[in-house]
This record gives structure tokens, C-alpha cells and sequence, in this order.
């Protein structure tokens, strides 16, 4: 398959890794001074299991691993479209004119991964079939020309980037779930899967519509909560208030997803554990915003809020905890 990785951080670093086979053709692209370290240092994976060091990986360019800053060269590298294109940049980045690039690189059989922290324009598509949806915004009103090709996936792992061509990968949990959205991409995806279980976990999944709303809310709650108290997961842990909002905010926005028909395979309690099981874990926008970078909570609750007012389903709770911080990241001048 020709696979068009679409950001080198360490999630598209891994994926790489992951994906990397004589019988794969991939493009990692990325920044210009990103693909010129990579191509002096190569890509420099460490990957970590219970805070020790597993595995160090170094990925160097070959005849079909190539890294690219220029997204018009894509085409002439591959000679035909692409059959996979994952799209791993931060949501900030993710700006209209590279969904609409992106886009030209698909034909009707290629598979459409794009960023899942959020409810991504598809998952809309897909849960309000009415017309009420299809002029909200732009990226929605394009991605239901390609609602077809898109592909659910989801990140249970944490990774950052010491510098570029150099990622860090720890926290693997479950990896990286992934389903079709459409029957006709089944068998595709199934390869998908196949090949990045070699090399990681990739678990099969019931309903891509709960599995992308159980990561948005999940990374919404901890991050927005993490941002009020700056704690990590082990004060967070042992801080009961902190808890009972997380469980605030999820039951907010469960009801809102039940009374939809997506039904929600694991409590809020067992959701809140598991990811309090990495204890020595930050979350990474309060990592962010302790680093002076920008944050990027307003891409999350920008698609949760239009989900609540498609809805017509009030979440009082949830704006006051969010007004509360967003007061905060702009004082600092940290809100992306």
C-alpha cells in the first residue's frame, strides 16, 4: 500500500514505525526542519513499558521510506494516489486548506485517517444524517463527500518529541483502536490492522461512533480538569473533587450520546482508572501550558458544544469548569 503519514511528531513517528513494512510504500511529511534532521539523524524511536526503556528504533530513508516536506511532490513519489492517508498533526494545525489538500490525494478506495482527539467532522455526518448539520461548518460540509473513505481511530498511548527526528513512546494501553466507518472500507482496514499489530496493539472495535466520542470526552475531562487543579495523574488520583468532576463532566455528555443511540461500553469509573493507571503521568496540555506552549482545549470542546446544542441537551457543568480555565489560558496568553 502507499501510505501517506501526514505529521512527524511522535504519534506519526510511531506510526511509521508501526507501519513499516518491504511491502508498504510511506511518506512521513513534515516540517522542512523536521525532514532535514530525520534525513541527517533518521528517526530515533524510543519506546518505553513500565517506565523502562524496551526498545530504542532508528528508521533511516529507503527505497520505500521516504521523508517529505512538500505535499505536491506526494503524487509524483507514489506515481498514483494514495491508498492510507493518516493525519497526526496537533488539531491547531489541522487548518481547512490541508483537508482540502489531502483530499485531492484520496480516489474512491483510499482509506481517510484524520486526527480523533476531538469528534471529528465525519463523526457528525454520520450521527445527524439530516440536513441540519451539513452547512454548520466547512470541514464538515467537505468530509461528507469522503465520508466513505474515512477511517475511526483512536491513541492510547502517550508520546512527545525530545527534538526533531527524536520521539519518546510510553503508556501504551490500548493502542491504536481502528475501524471503517463505511462496510465497503472493511477489508482494507482489517489489512490495516493486521500490519500495525506486528508491532503494536490495535484491538478491534464495536462502534467507531462510541469509541471516537469515549477518547474526545476522555481527553476533554482529564485535560480540562488537569488545566484547573495542575495536577498530575497521581494528585489527581488522590484528589476526590477533582474525580467527582471528571465524573461530572462525563455523565454530562454520556446522557447526551445515550439518548443518540450510541450505546457506551465502559462506565465512567472504569474509564477514569484506566487512565489513572499511568500515575506518573502528565497530561499533556497542562505539560503545554507549564512549558509556556499554546493549548489546544478549544478545539475539544468546540465539536463537544456543537454536539450539546445539536442536541438541545444543556451542559452547565461542564461551561463552568471550561470558562473557568479558558479565563486562565488567556491570561497567560496559552489558548491555541
Amino acid at each position: 500500500m502507499n501510505i501517506l503519514i501526514f505529521g512527524a511528531g511522535a504519534i506519526g513517528s510511531h506510526l511509521a514505525y508501526c507501519l513499516k513494512d518491504k511491502k508498504n510504500n510511506i511518506i512521513l511529511l513534515s516540517k522542512k526542519k523536521y525532514v532535514k534532521a530525520m534525513r541527517y539523524n533518521g528517526l530515533n524511536l524510543n519506546i518505553y513499558s513500565n517506565e523502562k526503556l524496551k526498545k530504542k528504533i532508528l528508521l533511516k530513508e529507503s527505497k520505500n521510506f521516504k521523508f517529505e516536506f512538500d505535499l505536491k511532490k506526494i503524487n509524483k513519489i507514489f506515481r498514483e494516489q494514495c491508498d492510507v492517508i493518516f493525519v497526526t498533526v496537533k488539531l491547531k494545525d489541522f487548518k481547512l486548506n490541508i483537508f482540502k489538500e489531502i483530499t485531492n490525494l484520496c480516489n474512491k478506495n483510499s482509506l481517510l485517517v484524520l486526527p480523533c482527539t476531538y469528534l471529528p467532522p465525519w463523526w457528525f455526518n454520520g450521527i445527524f444524517k439530516s440536513n441540519k448539520v451539513k452547512n454548520i461548518n466547512k470541514e464538515i460540509k467537505i468530509s461528507k463527500k469522503y465520508q466513505n473513505n474515512m477511517v475511526g481511530m483512536t491513541m492510547w498511548l502517550s508520546g512527545k518529541m525530545k527534538k526533531p527526528g527524536y520521539a519518546e513512546i510510553k503508556h501504551v494501553q490500548r493502542g491504536y483502536p481502528i475501524k471503517e466507518v463505511h462496510p465497503s472500507k472493511k477489508s482494507k482496514t482489517n489489512k490495516l490492522r493486521t500490519i500495525i499489530k506486528k508491532r503494536c496493539i490495535s484491538p478491534n472495535v464495536r462502534n467507531i461512533y462510541s469509541e471516537i466520542y469515549i477518547k474526545a470526552i476522555n481527553s476533554f475531562a482529564f485535560n480540562l480538569i488537569a488545566l484547573d487543579t495542575e495536577q498530575n495523574n497521581f494528585q489527581l488520583k488522590k484528589n476526590e473533587n477533582a474525580i467527582k468532576s471528571i465524573n461530572k463532566i462525563f455523565f454530562e455528555f454520556d446522557s447526551i450520546v445515550s439518548s443518540l443511540g450510541i450505546p457506551i461500553f465502559q462506565s465512567a469509573s472504569s474509564r477514569i482508572n484506566q487512565t489513572l493507571l499511568s500515575t506518573r503521568h502528565t497530561l499533556s496540555m497542562l505539560t503545554d501550558f507549564k512549558k509556556g506552549k499554546k493549548v489546544e482545549i478549544a478545539y475539544l470542546w468546540k465539536t463537544l458544544l456543537l454536539l450539546a446544542n445539536l442536541s438541545k441537551k444543556k451542559i452547565n457543568f461542564s461551561k463552568k469548569i471550561y470558562k473557568k480555565v479558558l479565563i486562565k489560558l488567556k491570561k497567560n496568553g496559552n489558548l491555541a
